[in-house]
């Protein structure tokens, strides 16, 4: 277990200073600035009392963000009394997970190339509660959790020049290294080619590195060894558009268009850390979408690695062309009966949604409404987007091949592509998250949904 050595929980108060919440309702000293979320720092109790306004507002956001917040900017070390917390509407038990949560994420050290490194001080928090966390986590969970969300950050935040399909790889290899039951394979080039994943060597076409496909393997429940979830992950570590090259300024932000993968390969790690008892192959496509004198062209039409063929109207909706080869790999290789996929796959989805939310496209209401469970434990929103029959009819306009990897049609961008995946799905049930809107924040990583993707395998582990 990874433990995070700046923070600990304790049932009493050990630091120097206190933090503590106040509400309108309760003022408990006359100097507190009754302002949301300012803290007044009163030296005669040593206590920071943070301001919260009514506490029928307060909302488990609202307490994550302050101190994810707070986290990165704090010089003190710190009690934190999370009783003072607690509202109708929030028990100490589901705070405690959220304020531990939230530090762990904001005490992480960024990933940097400076040569001068700022001098930052290394802060302790000990955060004070006689409550237990939720029955369906656990302080080793939590702590798993926050490695694998930071190795999965700092691979986001890698620069496409240092982090290619390659190196990449490599990282997701040394992380994998002896865990219980985890096996991890690389596959390269000509394995690739002899998988006929020629949907993915078509997106890779332009590019000076080879494409890679990280399969790992997990065997957590050989009892129940024909029930195995796969994990698929969009890894394109940068999208320059190809042929249908994107604008100077949309490609600002496209070495993030890997995150998909970073997500599904960190998620299978802390979930065979935590020895989970379940089955999973968890596939990540690596390549760049580059020009070169091979690249791909527009109107040229391919045969998948399932024997669809689709004609490429658009090289810049290259990450459905290279997941569509993973599917296909998790289904025909892996054995999976039933698919979740984390793909930065459409910019439509920041029209829809923002970037508060992930959509999340369904063909089974269970899988849906299991993940969905899952995301709301760990605080991580989702919001399920229709797939519509129109869909399927728009993605198969190819006048000459099966499909098409764009709509001719304008709009409903995301559910065209949702629709496009289905088509590859082979019946099974299929879980498809568009992130393209939450997998990163103000120039860094998130490792979005590999919380919410551990908590489905814990609660369905639990159930074997």
């Amino acid at each position: 277990m990874a433990k995070n050595s700046l923070l600990q929980i304790s049932s009493k108060a050990e630091l120097t200073l206190k933090l503590t919440a106040v509400f309108a309702d309760k003022i408990t000293h006359e100097l507190i600035v009754k302002q949301k979320n300012k803290l007044t720092l009163i030296s005669e109790t040593k206590t920071y009392y943070l301001y919260l306004g009514e506490s029928k507002e307060l909302t488990r956001n609202d307490v994550y963000d302050f101190f994810l917040c707070f986290s990165s900017t704090n010089t003190q070390d710190l009690d934190i009394d999370i009783k003072s917390f607690v509202t109708p509407n929030l028990d100490e038990s589901v705070l405690l997970q959220t304020i531990y949560e939230a530090l762990w994420f904001g005490t992480a050290e960024e990933y940097t190339l400076k040569t001068k490194k700022s001098e930052v001080k290394k802060v302790k928090y000990n955060i004070i509660s006689t409550a237990s966390l939720p029955d369906y986590t656990s302080q080793e969970q939590v702590d798993t959790l926050g490695a694998s969300i930071n190795l999965a950050r700092n691979l986001q935040d890698m620069p496409p020049n240092i982090l290619y399909p390659e190196v990449f790889a490599k990282h997701i290899v040394d992380a994998a290294k002896g865990i219980k039951n985890l096996t991890v394979k690389v596959l390269g080039q000509k394995e690739i080619t002899d998988l006929k994943m020629n949907l993915l060597l078509a997106v890779n076409a332009g590019s000076h590195f080879d494409a890679k496909v990280v399969v790992l393997e997990y065997k957590g429940n050989p009892q129940n060894a024909d029930d195995i979830l796969g994990l698929v992950g969009k890894g394109i570590t940068f999208d320059s558009g190809g042929y249908s090259l994107k604008p100077s300024s949309a490609m600002k932000g496209m070495k993030f268009d890997m995150s998909g993968a970073a997500s599904v390969c960190n998620a299978a790690i802390a979930g065979a850390k935590l020895g989970l008892k379940l089955n999973f192959i968890a596939v990540a496509c690596l390549t760049e979408n580059k020009i070169g004198g091979h690249a791909t062209l527009v109107e040229t039409i391919f045969t998948s690695m399932n024997g669809k063929t689709v004609e490429i109207n658009n090289t810049d909706a290259e990450g459905r062309l290279v997941l569509a080869d993973g599917i296909t790999y998790a289904l025909q290789k892996g054995k999976a009966n039933r698919i979740i996929e984390l793909s930065t796959l459409t910019g439509a989805m920041l029209v829809a949604l923002g970037s508060y939310m992930t959509g999340a496209f369904a063909t089974d209401d269970k899988l849906f409404n299991d993940f969905n469970l899952a995301s709301q434990q760990v605080n991580e929103e989702i919001w399920r987007m229709p797939i519509h029959q129109q869909n399927f009819l728009n993605m198969r306009s190819s006048k000459l091949a099966d499909l098409s990897n764009v709509s001719k049609a304008l709009y409903g961008g995301s559910s065209n592509a949702a629709a496009f995946l289905v088509e590859f799905a082979e019946d099974k049930p299929f879980l498809h998250l568009d992130i393209a809107g939450t997998a990163y924040k103000n120039d860094r990583g998130k490792g979005v949904l590999i919380k919410s993707l551990v908590q489905y395998m814990k609660n369905y582990s639990t159930k074997q």
